[in-house]
């Protein structure tokens, strides 16, 4: 005689087992989605601090180069927001310097201490600052690149 290779009763998926996979993979997808946004939040909010980071660094470069001594002397403290800061950004930016004279410890020569703050709100309405100091010594640059033997 013949044997039976198939079983009498095939199996298969029943409907619970169906909506339970749906369901599973659901949840996934909506944790997948919520990632994301998360990621992109810390994706814009990095690139923001950067930008940031750049006009602070761009502004204490720009007070670095000065000319001749008389420009050093007159190096003071102020306040800039213009629509220059505002490429590339996301973001409107708030800019302000504060210029000192250096602390007795670090006093080896004359020099000045630059304090940059970069203020702006990030997508949540909360303020964020990034804030910079750097010191700027006394050095006439034409004097600068003079040997003496």
């Amino acid at each position: 005689m013949m044997e039976k290779i198939l079983p009498n009763k095939v199996q298969g998926f029943s409907l619970v087992e169906t909506l339970i996979a749906a369901v599973i993979v659901a949840v996934a997808m909506l944790g997948l989605g919520k990632l994301q946004g998360i990621t992109l939040l810390n994706s814009a909010d990095s690139r923001m601090k950067t930008h940031a980071l750049n006009l602070a660094q761009e502004k204490i470069e720009a007070l670095r180069m000065f000319a001749n001594q008389s420009t050093y002397t007159g190096l003071v403290s102020g306040p800039t927001v213009s629509p220059d800061l505002l490429v590339g950004a996301n973001a409107n930016f708030d800019r302000t310097w504060e210029i000192s004279s250096c602390p007795s410890l670090v006093v080896t020569s004359t020099c000045k201490k630059v304090s940059v703050e970069v203020k702006w709100l990030d997508p949540k309405g909360i303020e964020q600052t990034v804030q910079l100091t750097s010191y700027i010594a006394e050095a006439d640059p034409v004097k600068s690149g003079v040997v003496l033997m």
